[in-house]
């Protein structure tokens, strides 16, 4: 009896060793704009401002996945490495910059010289889901500075792409040309409210 209790004992001590010998998972960080280009961060956004606002599940670190059309879930060990509402702001207006550049030189003078306008931003989705794409949903508004007096109706965007690869770095890698995208389609918007209003004049 004394026996089996040892064994008992030294049996339980191993399966304990053994679940403490487990390494502890890692986290992971992920930056969603990570410009080190000093030319990029100069210039001018036709968007003086960006007023966003994240539904609750998106106001935490973790990233989401979409399991099911209702069904979300965190991804304890995988984190944003800034406030998400920060760095979706931050993306925007260095992409806002970089498309005002592109279209000809000395555009920034030009933009400079129109009715900047604020923008009223809401997200609804963004995240990526079980069937290997990632989506950015919501709608926005632009505004004049005083935010005041809409400028634009309320536009609604849906965007999606497909993950080519494994992994939330190729994830969060989608997630932000999804975020180049709707700075497409802002300043798309934005132009044709300027020239609207340029020919009411």
């Amino acid at each position: 009896m004394k026996l089996l209790t040892v064994f008992t004992i030294i049996f339980s001590s191993l399966v304990l060793l053994g679940c403490n010998s487990q390494p502890t998972p890692t986290s992971h960080y992920y930056m969603l704009n990570q410009q080190l280009d000093i030319e990029s961060l100069n210039g001018v956004s036709p968007i003086k401002k960006i007023q966003l606002t994240l539904p609750e599940y998106l106001k935490q670190p973790n990233l989401i996945l979409q399991l099911s059309e209702h069904e979300l879930s965190y991804a304890y060990y995988h984190m944003w490495a800034e406030n998400l509402d920060e760095a979706i702001t931050k993306s925007l207006q260095l992409d806002l910059k970089a498309l005002v550049k592109s279209v000809k030189p000395e555009v920034d003078k030009i933009v400079s010289t129109k009715e900047r306008a604020n923008l009223v931003l809401n997200i609804d989705h963004f995240y990526a889901t079980i069937d290997s794409k990632v989506v950015l949903a919501g709608n926005y508004t632009l505004v004049n500075t005083q935010q005041t007096l809409a400028l634009s109706p309320q536009y609604s965007f849906a965007f999606n792409t497909d993950i080519d690869e494994n992994g939330y770095p190729n994830s969060v890698a989608k997630m932000r040309l999804l975020v180049q995208q709707l700075a497409q389609d802002v300043y798309q918007n934005y132009n044709m409210m300027t020239a609207t209003q340029t020919l009411k004049k």
